[in-house]
């Protein structure tokens, strides 16, 4: 099926019965059923990046694949144990299932993460890696960015090189070894000489009721004394894993700073990772509509700054997401509700805010 038509045919949504009281930001405009096109047809005479992450657990899923095609872009999950599940042996297994797809629907990946903590690496890594030598540990890390980013080549615009550098663990041995900073600046040395022309960003997050100014200042601070240094950092990411029961009346304000402060250091922002989870009792028709005008105030907000240059969301539907039903209990599970799909794969209020956000553009 072609990307821009039987999109609200093959995915309905019953009508939007409850208004959302009380907002103080702009309002999404209506959208219809009559809308025949897809996220990316508003998106891409924009050059705006709107993309979701693939899951291959889920890849036998007709409909999660044909929901994939509403996006220009998509992240390819390639984390440690992923991509080196053993020392010197490489898996791309995903990353070519992605690049595959990515080339059949004319879309571009973004590569998420190529260094991330020490605890999440694979068992060979994480267990020893405290008592390596900075040169031992200096040739892994070359050697794993200088491979991936060669295998994924013009496939992906833009790699997430570190993820979360502001943790209180630095991610583990990667610092510990290397340096607080260091491990840093040789990371995306190796990347930019890797792929001179991809995208380089550094992720990290601040939050679930808004932006935390303070870590994001020191964020900030960080990404502002790399540059001093000549360390090649192109963008910015902000994961907005939003609570909606919590978030603070001032996000918006909040995300408006953030792009201020990213702009006076020199790097644009892409919104890597966005979910807005619900409290109980779950996806209620306000519920939902709430939902649905962050969604549209996020994505509206960073339209109206070009230097806001992609939204990506954490997971595609309600039922297909990072978070796994171990991890909390079922009920609370179906009441999360987070994404612009629910577990049906049908589109929900937040789908079309999303939407209404794109087609009002910059």
């Amino acid at each position: 099926m072609s990307v821009r038509s039987g999109w609200l045919t093959a995915l309905p949504i019953g009508a939007l019965a409850v208004a959302l009281c009380g907002a103080v930001y702009a309002q999404p405009r209506p959208t219809t059923e009559s809308d025949q096109y897809p996220l990316r047809h508003y998106a891409d005479p924009m050059h705006f990046w709107v993309g979701t992450t693939i899951q291959g657990r889920f890849w036998n899923n007709a409909i999660y694949k044909h929901i994939l095609e509403q996006f220009n872009s998509a992240i390819s999950i390639i984390m440690f144990p992923n991509t080196q599940p053993q020392p010197g042996q490489f898996d791309f297994e995903g990353m070519d299932r992605d690049m595959r797809f990515a080339k059949e629907h004319n879309m571009k990946l973004f590569g998420a993460a190529l260094v991330y903590r020490s605890g999440l690496g694979p068992d060979w890594f994480k267990e020893t890696c405290h008592s390596w030598s900075r040169e031992k540990m200096d040739q892994l890390l070359k050697n794993r960015i200088e491979t991936l980013i060669h295998h994924g080549g013009d496939v992906f615009y833009g790699w997430e090189v570190v993820n979360e550098p502001t943790n209180p663990s630095h991610n583990g041995c990667w610092s510990a070894v290397l340096g607080d900073e260091d491990y840093i600046a040789k990371a995306y040395r190796y990347a930019r000489d890797a792929n001179p022309n991809a995208q380089l960003l550094l992720n990290d997050t601040f939050g679930h009721d808004g932006i935390n100014k303070v870590k994001a200042q020191e964020f900030f601070d960080l990404v502002r004394h790399l540059k001093a240094k000549d360390v090649p950092i192109d963008a910015a990411g902000l994961e907005m894993h939003l609570h909606a029961d919590v978030l603070r009346p001032t996000y918006l304000d909040e995300f408006k700073w953030y792009l201020s402060q990213a702009k006076a250091v020199g790097v644009q922002v892409q919104v890597t990772e966005m979910d807005v989870t619900l409290p109980a009792p779950g996806p209620t028709a306000a519920a939902l509509q709430t939902q649905k005008q962050i969604y549209y105030d996020v994505v509206h907000t960073c339209l109206q700054d070009p230097n806001c240059t992609a939204f990506n969301t954490w997971g595609t539907a309600d039922s297909l997401r990072y978070l796994h039903r171990q991890e909390v209990s079922e009920q609370r599970f179906h009441e999360e509700a987070p994404l612009l799909f629910d577990e049906n794969l049908q589109a929900k209020p937040a789908f079309y805010g999303v939407l209404e956000g794109l087609k009002e553009g910059r």
